[in-house]
Formats: C-alpha cells, sequence, structure tokens
C-alpha cells in the first residue's frame, strides 16, 4: 500500500495537523499518513549509528573505549542504551542502574567479539538498529497521538455545528467528584454533559478500547482508529450504550453528527459528505492546531 504523503514539509507543524485532521475524518489510515517523516527519522539515525560502528577501523580496542566512554558520559541518554541493545524503557523494566552499564556493554560486547568475531562491527550495528528503532517508532507514536486526538476531536465538532465559545463542547476535562479521569471531550447535551474519548489505537491494542468502554456512560462516545472485528469491547459497548465510532475507512463525522442529534444536540441538520468535511477542516483557522 502506498503511502500517503503530506504537503507540508513538517507534519508536525499546524498546517501539517490540519491536513493530517482533514484526512483521518475522512477515514484516512494515520499511520499511514506519518509513516514518511517516521521512516526519514529512522534513516538519519540508522546513519549515526554506522558512523559509530565504523570509527577507528583499525582499532578494535580503542573503538570500544569509545563507545564505553559514551554510555558512560551519559550525554546521549537515548544512544547511551542503544549501545547496549536496549531502550530506555527496557533498561528500566530490567531495573538496570546507570551504574551498571559499563559493565553491561562489556558483558554484550565480549559476547560479539566471542560469537561473531568477523562481523563483531556490523552484529552490533544491527543490535543498536533493533534498539533505536522500537525507541522511535514508540516516540513517534506517542507524539503523533498527543498531536492529533485534540484537533480530531475538536475538529469533528465544530464542522457539525458546535461552538466552543459558547460552550456547546469542552476539552481535556480534568477528573472531579463524578470521574475520576481526566476527559477529553465532554459535550453538552439537554440531559447534561455526555463524555467523549479519543483512541488513535490500532488492532494490536484493542484491549485499550475495552477498558475505556468500561468507564463511559450510556451514550458516551468514542472515536478510535480501528478495532477487529473479533473484539469484545463491541459486546460490552453495545450492553452499556457506548457509541463506538470508528474513524479509519469510514465515515466518523456524519456517525458522530447522527449520534448527537438523536441525543437533541444542536448540530447540523444535513448529512456532510466526507468531501465536505474535508473541506471544512482546511478551511479552519490555523490556531486551532496549535
Amino acid at each position: 500500500m502506498e503511502t500517503q504523503k503530506a504537503r507540508w514539509e513538517d507534519p508536525f507543524s499546524p498546517e501539517g495537523q490540519r491536513e493530517a485532521t482533514a484526512k483521518i475524518l475522512t477515514g484516512l489510515n494515520y499511520r499511514l499518513f506519518f509513516e514518511g517523516i517516521t521512516r526519514q527519522k529512522l534513516l538519519e539515525t540508522y546513519q549515526e549509528l554506522a558512523k559509530i560502528a565504523n570509527e577507528n577501523p583499525d582499532d578494535d580496542e580503542m573503538w570500544k573505549r569509545n563507545l564505553r566512554e559514551t554510555i558512560q558520559s551519559g550525554k546521549d541518554k537515548e544512544l547511551r542504551y542503544w549501545l547496549i541493545g536496549l531502550t530506555t524503557k527496557t533498561a528500566i523494566n530490567l531495573d538496570l542502574k546507570t551504574t551498571e552499564l559499563p559493565s553491561f556493554f562489556d558483558e554484550t560486547m565480549k559476547e560479539l567479539m566471542d560469537e561473531y568475531k568477523e562481523e563483531t562491527r556490523d552484529t552490533a550495528l544491527l543490535l543498536w538498529a533493533g534498539a533505536a528503532t522500537l525507541t522511535i517508532r514508540g516516540s513517534q507514536k506517542s507524539k503523533i497521538g498527543k498531536l492529533l486526538e485534540k484537533s480530531i476531536a475538536k475538529s469533528a465538532l465544530l464542522i457539525i455545528g458546535l461552538n466552543e465559545d459558547k460552550e456547546d463542547f469542552r476539552l481535556n476535562v480534568k477528573p472531579d467528584q463524578e470521574v475520576s479521569r481526566e476527559t477529553d471531550v465532554e459535550v453538552k447535551t439537554p440531559r447534561g454533559w455526555l463524555r467523549m474519548e479519543m483512541a488513535l489505537i490500532g488492532k494490536g491494542n484493542s484491549e485499550v478500547i475495552g477498558d475505556k468502554v468500561g468507564r463511559m456512560d450510556r451514550n458516551g462516545v468514542i472515536l478510535m482508529d480501528v478495532l477487529p472485528d473479533d473484539s469484545s469491547a463491541h459486546n460490552t459497548a453495545k450492553l452499556r450504550g457506548v457509541k463506538l465510532i470508528p474513524m479509519r475507512n469510514g465515515h466518523p463525522v456524519e456517525e458522530l453528527r447522527c449520534h448527537l442529534r438523536d441525543l437533541k444536540v444542536p448540530v447540523q441538520e444535513e448529512s456532510i459528505s466526507s468531501e465536505e468535511v474535508e473541506t471544512r477542516v482546511l478551511s479552519l483557522p490555523l490556531d486551532h492546531f496549535r
């Protein structure tokens, strides 16, 4: 499948966020939209690691000493873990203290040189690149999710006719006596406030949707990326009266409009086509995406 490309050089800019939001609200797989910049970051990192792997080509002992010093200095907190083949998160889970990193490195290098003597540097590079890949993809996923969830929710509500300034909805509502966790969005209805949660979660983490469903009140909305057909979250949502709206390959704005209309929320009465959704989002002021 061909990766969708943003027109903007930086998809994290307000212009890029606006375009991404427009595409996502018309059913695009947002991961493909951002894959280009993630791949670019990975390739740049691989090049830097390759340079490190090829330093002091005629002196392996000097090479190892320099690597050890890099780890001990801790100037680059991610690199020092990559050089022992771990991510920061994995090192924390292993309860590996920073003072133990040099000895862990020594053990790793001894194993590489004993088992892969002729390919020590190439094998080390593969080990480092694997750790770096996990770090970068995890970081990008978190960054993209946090960046887009607010703009997706706000844009969807604005283009179906609601107004934040008139308090038709409110974002990032802090926990209180009624709700123990922060709520992504609350929409005003004739009977009070309806909770709406964002979940840019893929098929591999469908249990997160199930957890969110369990915390929702009746008629609450979860705007999500995609959910497997066999996920138990479907039945749980049906029993609890929670509305699940998948965005990928769907028409999430129209589903949201119809759901809120049936609850007597003053949204636009006429249906909105996918083409109109994209046009309306792209016409929103950039201030909404900062």
